[in-house]
């Protein structure tokens, strides 16, 4: 995340200074003032996108960068556009990458249920565009769907570790998954494409670049997709629209205005995992949606409708031993439909609605962000003092507003349930302000040699009012913390580096703390002590890193009941116990075989994740995954053939044991093929065939982990797509 000091100088003074450029050197390595997320090192950026044609950094899968400073592995547009599915959130490309697990039971790219890095979940990691962290300001989670789809994308970066100082946001905890929009080009540019496939699924997708179009070299484009879909679960469709406006203007030789707005809009039917005796009677297919106006799971009864927007403006100055940037943003989701109390089966109509109706709920949610990133570094000294110091501040500030009521779904007129005191369930406000400053000096004391130690310091407000679940809730939390990091890298060549990591975590207190009777009390924010090293190894035939973990997680937040006053009630007590222990190894190859146009190509990570209270791993946290196959490019042919696998994982509780053992709670190892090929009809004109799950693989890949009739959702079956793209 490009991260941010305060200056006593505006953004019309900047404009009008005077600075320095930037050039491109070999293999895809560019000398450059601006870093990649989560890279400390500022003299070059590794970027496959710039990788030659052909080469082993253009073709992988994913990878590693040989200025990183801690696990870090780059999907290129190369990936994004010719091996993963056309219809793929940002979640199903993530999925690919060591030590990560996505479930979409519906399909890649039509709702994706989860993901976690290493076992940390989402709201344990953050998710960035072009540097900017976004997500839920409640738990921090991310509306998958609502917010950048693959089409819109140029490059993901995932990195699995706090960063340095200057890696900010909320949930640097588990690591970060950086989204990058493509540039502006100086050249006129553009491409079209059609997609068909399973679940009378279709997409068209665009994108136009204007080139340099007037003697001022305004550049501009603008990215566009629709996708619609029956989906692959029964009843469960999807319909999304998505535009990326950018505009790229630069004030004189040396600074760059840059204006940015996507909006997305998505609707689909909510569907829900399904005890077994459900799918054994209607098939894996069901996720509780039907055609029956009278059922709850009517599938017109369950409906999520989103709208998001995310805008920025960016000023860069590059003024010769100085670079300032800055980023003001905004971005908001409004979120709302109808659910239904049970699609598993469980409550019976009449028995919350005695005088006849359909019971549900209709649901309202809304929040806003609007935050400036300022950062800005120098170079100074020389010899074996030469270094950048780099300062930033980031401030944001949030608000959420949620109601919930219940409601007879066949009329959508309010109703009080049964044993319900009224219809109004939930409805609550809540602000956040974060401020986050860092200084951070990256110090070169050998040519290949950068050191980048850090302090960072956090300030986290939160207050909430209104009635959840029929009581009243509220109250504030200040939070504050300082965390410091140092992490080193050096190059023994242009092709092999090595790094290594010792780094603090975060992530702020989520909104629960304080629906709490008793109180925040003393609650430290979560962190995490991360020690990490690795290599990367790269050359135009071959591209390859490993590394290994160690993260001790403390400060685990969790309630405990406790009686409070005369009468000895009990309330709800937020305190911290605990932690959680990830330690594991992973690695990344991809190795051109001769000119035969086919690569050999593989990742993989063995995994734990042990509570220091139970000593047993812990929720949904795989003890390994890989995935491994062959590329194929050569002339006008290409594709790839890509086997995922996914070790044990555990649901519910996680791993039990003892007079606490639950076989429910034990899932399956799984696996699943996708497979591309492709035909390039010109150098502008290509056709591909995608297959995920070639070979139908039906298991079980997430759940509640109940004793008692557990819930489960399942890995999509086979399912295709059919793309033609014309490039101009």
């Amino acid at each position: 995340m490009h991260q941010t000091v305060r200056f006593g100088f505006g953004l019309a003074a900047l404009a009008t200074a005077i600075g320095a450029t930037a050039g491109t050197t070999d293999a895809g390595i560019t000398k450059q003032t601006t870093t990649l997320q989560g890279v400390a090192v500022s003299a070059g950026v590794d970027d496959p996108n710039l990788a030659p044609p052909g080469s082993a950094a253009a073709l992988a899968p994913s990878q590693g960068n040989l200025f990183e400073i801690e696990p870090q592995s780059v999907l290129s547009a190369n990936f994004i556009h010719t091996i993963a599915t056309p219809k793929a959130d940002y979640l199903a490309l993530v999925e690919l990458t060591p030590s990560a697990v996505n479930a979409a039971p519906n399909g890649a790219g039509l709702s994706s249920k989860s993901a976690t890095i290493r076992g940390f979940q989402d709201g344990e990691y953050d998710v960035t565009f072009d540097g900017i962290p976004f997500g839920d300001p409640g738990a921090f989670g991310h509306a998958t769907t609502a917010f950048f789809p693959g089409p819109s994308l140029d490059k993901v970066v995932v990195d699995r570790g706090p960063g340095t100082a200057s890696n900010l946001g909320n949930a640097t905890f588990g690591g970060t998954v950086a989204l990058y929009s493509a540039p502006t080009t100086d050249k006129p540019s553009g491409q079209v494409s059609a997609m068909y496939g399973s679940g009378a699924t279709w997409q068209v997708a665009g994108t136009g670049n204007t080139g340099a179009m007037n003697k001022i070299g305004t550049e501009a484009s603008v990215n566009y997709s629709h996708t619609e879909s029956d989906g692959l679960i029964d009843h469960a469709g999807f319909r999304q629209d998505n535009v990326l406006f950018k505009v790229n203007q630069p004030v004189g030789d040396n600074t760059t205005l840059t204006l940015v707005a996507d909006y997305n809009k998505v609707k689909w039917n909510t569907f829900t995992a399904q005890p077994r005796k459900r799918t054994d009677l209607y098939g894996l297919e069901f996720g509780g949606l039907n055609d029956d106006p009278t059922s709850q799971g009517y599938a017109s009864y369950n409906i999520d409708d989103r709208h998001a927007d995310f805008e920025y403006l960016q000023l860069h100055g590059d003024y010769g031993d100085w670079r300032v940037d800055n980023k003001f943003y905004t971005y908001g989701l409004r979120d709302s439909g109808p659910g239904a109390v049970s699609l598993i089966g469980a409550v019976p109509n009449n028995a919350l609605l005695p005088g006849g109706g359909v019971p549900g709920a209709f649901n309202n949610s809304r929040y806003r962000a609007v935050g400036d990133f300022l950062t800005a570094e120098k170079d100074v000294g020389s010899g074996w003092l030469q270094s950048t110091v780099k300062a930033g501040i980031w401030a944001e500030r949030t608000y959420q507003v949620q109601d919930q009521v219940t409601v007879d779904l066949s009329t959508m007129t309010p109703r009080v349930l049964k044993g319900e005191p009224n219809a109004n369930i939930i409805d609550t406000r809540q602000h956040t302000n974060t401020t986050q400053s860092y200084l951070e000096i990256d110090w070169h004391p050998l040519e290949n040699l950068s050191i980048v130690p850090g302090v960072k310091q956090i300030v986290f407000d939160r207050t909430l009012d209104g009635v959840s679940n029929f009581l009243p809730v509220g109250g504030s939390g200040h939070f504050a913390t300082t965390l410091t990091s140092v992490a080193a890298n050096y190059r023994f060549s242009p092709s092999l580096a090595a790094y290594a990591q010792v780094a603090k975590g975060f992530q702020a207190p989520k909104v629960n703390i304080l629906q709490g009777t008793a109180g925040t009390g003393n609650v430290e924010p979560q962190t995490t002590t991360n020690y990490q090293a690795g290599v990367v190894w790269k050359t135009p035939t071959t591209v390859a890193d490993v590394d290994v973990y160690y993260i001790d997680f403390g400060n685990l937040v969790t309630s405990v009941d406790e009686p409070i006053g005369p009468g000895g009630a009990l309330v709800s007590v937020f305190v911290n116990q605990g932690g959680v222990i990830y330690k594991g190894v992973e690695g990344e190859l991809t190795h051109i075989l001769g000119d035969s146009g086919f690569s050999v190509t593989a990742n993989g990570s063995i995994n734990s994740a042990y509570s220091k209270t139970t000593r047993r791993q812990i929720a949904n946290a795989p003890m390994s995954t890989a995935d491994a196959g062959f590329i194929y490019d050569h002339g006008p042919l290409y594709g790839s053939f890509l086997v995922k696998y996914v070790g044990t994982r555990f649901a519910g509780v996680g791993e039990t044991g003892g007079a606490t053992y639950n076989p429910n709670t034990r899932l399956p190892r799984y696996n699943y093929t996708n497979f591309n090929i492709g035909y390039r009809f010109t150098p502008d004109l290509r056709l591909q065939l995608s297959t995920n799950n070639l070979f139908d693989h039906r298991t079980a890949i997430q759940g509640n982990g109940l004793a008692k009739d557990p819930t489960y959702y399942y890995l999509a079956r086979r399912n295709y797509t059919v793309q033609a793209t014309y490039t101009f």
